[in-house]
């Protein structure tokens, strides 16, 4: 086993409570990343409206949360929104705006100072690229969070989404994954159809 995967497995208890630790905070506060969220679905709406106002942009069918890997070298920390029709990659129209889930990632850096502390403990003369391997780890961690508070954040600014002119098929697929990987499903908007002054469904999967 590399050191580094040791490293790992050495802080698998602390990466535990660090999680359950941060779950229970986001139950508290996660709404407060709606309103930034619901700034970049309008921005998202308006540039999509826009390409099919041209005709350039058939039905929408996903809504795609994309994890940038980038972040942990650049410390942005964003995640990437898109919205695609059926073809996904390849629809030439898709379009990325960036926000940033600060709740999120508060603290990351006392987390990864706690974790150097815990590994300095048990191994010596830590390595850069080994305490970045560690700071990856924590990031990962944080992103399947926020995977799992995405039917929540969706359900908060679907109305913006299915309350707008765009034409959408009946079910808008909430996708969440790294970018240009295959990604997951967590949950999708039931357009109906018909979404004149009628309320859509919200159907969430676990």
């Amino acid at each position: 086993m590399r050191r580094t995967e040791e490293m790992a497995a050495y802080l698998q208890d602390y990466r535990a409570e660090r999680t359950a630790a941060k779950r229970a905070e986001l139950e508290k506060n996660y709404t407060g990343m709606l309103p930034a969220l619901g700034e970049k679905a309008d921005l998202l709406v308006r540039t999509q409206a826009a390409y099919q106002e041209t005709d350039r942009q058939g039905q929408l069918r996903y809504l795609a949360f994309l994890r940038l890997r980038s972040g942990g070298y650049t410390q942005s920390y964003e995640t990437a929104l898109a919205m695609t029709d059926k073809r996904l990659y390849l629809d030439k129209c898709m379009d990325c705006v960036y926000w940033k889930p600060d709740i999120v990632y508060e603290g990351l850096a006392g987390d990864l100072e706690k974790a150097g502390y815990l590994l300095g403990r048990e191994f010596i003369r830590l390595e850069k690229y080994e305490i970045f391997y560690i700071q990856q780890r924590l990031l990962s961690d944080d992103w399947e969070l926020l995977c799992a508070f995405l039917p929540r954040l969706v359900q908060g600014i679907a109305d913006r989404i299915t309350g707008s002119s765009l034409l959408l098929e009946d079910e808008l697929e909430v996708l969440c994954g790294g970018y240009m990987e295959k990604m997951q499903t967590v949950c999708r908007i039931n357009t109906g159809g018909e979404r004149n002054g009628k309320q859509e469904k919200f159907v969430s999967y676990g």
